[in-house]
């Protein structure tokens, strides 16, 4: 791994390196699979099918071509209209390969937004609207022929009437805010929150509903820029009251906009936070049946768990470490990669906020991923471990060796990911830092030896990274130099490794 590189994860802890803040890392938007993996319902954008086979087109039925779909938009006759637009509609209903862009070169755009204006047939709307939804699931300069055409406007005007058409409107404005954080800002500069905010009611018609929500989580998503937060705040009541309905799509999409909300400054973790109840609720859906639902939900505690200490102390106040204990064994990896994660975020708070993880037995869960066979598991433990080591008091420090950390951990400067190895090498630069102070380090070092960690680190002198050539020299220099005749042969003792923290706490047998 290149020095760059290092650097940039180090820099993704809340402020790298010296003391209690510094430790809590922000996720890097490359890194991020989590997402992409669990987010097959929660598509950025979505293609509106057919409702139901009788109305697909039977292939021996002749289509319209696009040419002759334009002409008929452009009628004076409103049934004309309306057919042309189903057929339209049907074209890019297609399962497979719709021809958008056959369509939109043949100019079937401006009809279609046309239509939109026509309040006396809201069947042409509908027709219309489902349309342009399909056009702008498509590429970027799709939805950008569908925004270049006026439809946003026309598309907010038709959301606040509500009904089936302002469902399909709220679709398509969600597909076009899908696309880049340049159509989001268009669309919510546009009023379209203020007439989505109605249709975000647990009494709103269940499908209506889950597109409303869906459509807020594309308002809050993509980064650069983030969301003007006054544009997306005014939906944080609505959210919190959403957190305890059943439906598990609204669910998943409200749990997807939190997380996006709460990946970014402090400022807005804290509006997050500070929404009536929304905390508590959300915080209970970790241990929600399905991990469609719980991944977001704990992405956004997660990211609370990178704030100030105080934010970090109302997740803690809201029973998250237990939930975390569960997510740590739950066996989907995923879940146990983003958990480690969350909880290496508290070890990297202060030592009271440590010492709850320590009583709530999280170590031990902790040791259980960091045994796994899931390498990026087993790195989000390490980081977990490192932060300890490098933040935690004496007898926390005890807890830690109590629970048989060493080996699992050293037995990572085996793994073919660079990062896992530095991550490691970090942890015991730090512990052995620690030992020193404690004269402990020749016990340490012999620990270190039985185990075999340290022929791993005298390989890794070999290794291309140069970063951990030069941690591992580090450590062989200051520690194992002058211990290796006392190494040579080590003589039994049943004296413990201990970091002073009194005689009723001895944990660690050389």
């Amino acid at each position: 791994m290149t020095d760059k590189s290092h650097k940039s994860r180090l820099t993704s802890y809340k402020n790298v390196a010296q003391g209690t803040n510094e430790l809590r890392r922000k996720r890097a938007e490359l890194s991020v699979t989590l997402r992409k993996q669990a987010r097959d319902d929660q598509l950025l954008k979505r293609r509106a099918l057919s409702p139901d086979g009788s109305e697909e087109v039977q292939s021996d039925t002749p289509l319209p071509t696009p040419e002759e779909i334009v002409q008929g938009l452009k009628s004076s006759n409103v049934a004309v209209r309306v057919t042309s637009a189903r057929a339209a509609r049907r074209i890019l209903s297609k399962e497979k390969n719709p021809p958008i862009t056959t369509m939109v070169n043949a100019g079937v755009i401006k009809p279609l937004v046309e239509a939109l204006d026509r309040d006396d047939c809201q069947d042409l709307q509908f027709e219309a609207a489902w349309a342009l939804t399909n056009i702008a699931s498509g590429t970027h300069e799709q939805t950008m022929a569908v925004v270049d055409g006026g439809a946003i406007p026309k598309l907010v005007g038709l959301l606040a009437r509500g009904g089936t058409v302002g469902e399909q409107s709220a679709w398509a404005l969600g597909n076009i805010a899908g696309d880049g954080a340049a159509t989001r800002d268009l669309v919510l500069s546009a009023g379209a929150l203020p007439t989505l905010l109605p249709l975000l009611n647990p009494t709103t018609p269940p499908s209506q509903l889950r597109t409303a929500v869906w459509t807020y989580s594309n308002f809050c998503r993509n980064k650069n820029p983030l969301v003007k937060f006054e544009y997306v705040a005014p939906a944080l009541t609505y959210m919190s009251k959403l957190l305890e309905i059943s439906d598990q799509d609204v669910l998943a999409d409200a749990c997807w906009a939190l997380s996006y909300l709460t990946d970014g400054p402090n400022e807005r973790i804290e509006a997050v936070q500070n929404t009536p109840q929304l905390l508590a609720r959300l915080v209970r859906l970790l241990d929600h049946a399905s991990p469609a639902v719980r991944t977001p939900a704990l992405r956004a505690i997660g990211n609370m768990l990178t704030g100030s200490d105080d934010q970090t102390d109302r997740c803690l106040d809201a029973g998250t470490l237990d939930y975390l204990a569960g997510l740590l064994r739950c066996g989907k990896p995923s879940l146990m990669k983003e958990a480690a994660w969350a909880v290496s975020n508290v070890l990297a708070g202060t030592q009271q906020q440590i010492q709850r993880a320590v009583d709530k037995g999280i170590l031990g869960h902790l040791m259980y991923v960091l045994s796994c066979d899931d390498v990026k598991c087993q790195k989000e433990a390490a980081w977990a471990v490192t932060n300890l080591c490098l933040g935690g008091s004496p007898a926390q420090l005890d807890a830690l060796v109590s629970v048989g950390f060493l080996e699992p951990f050293c037995a990572l400067l085996g793994s073919p990911d660079q990062r896992a190895i530095t991550v490691v090498l970090d942890g015991l630069t730090h512990f052995l830092q620690t030992a020193a102070k404690f004269s402990q380090v020749e016990r340490l070092c012999l620990q270190l030896e039985e185990i075999g960690a340290l022929d791993r680190i005298e390989a890794l002198q070999e290794h291309e990274n140069e970063q951990i050539f030069k941690k591992c020299c580090f450590i062989l220099d200051n520690y194992f130099m002058d211990q290796e005749d006392q190494m040579a042969q080590p003589e039994q003792t049943e004296e413990e490794f201990q970091f002073g923290s009194g005689a009723d706490n001895r944990n660690f047998n050389f």
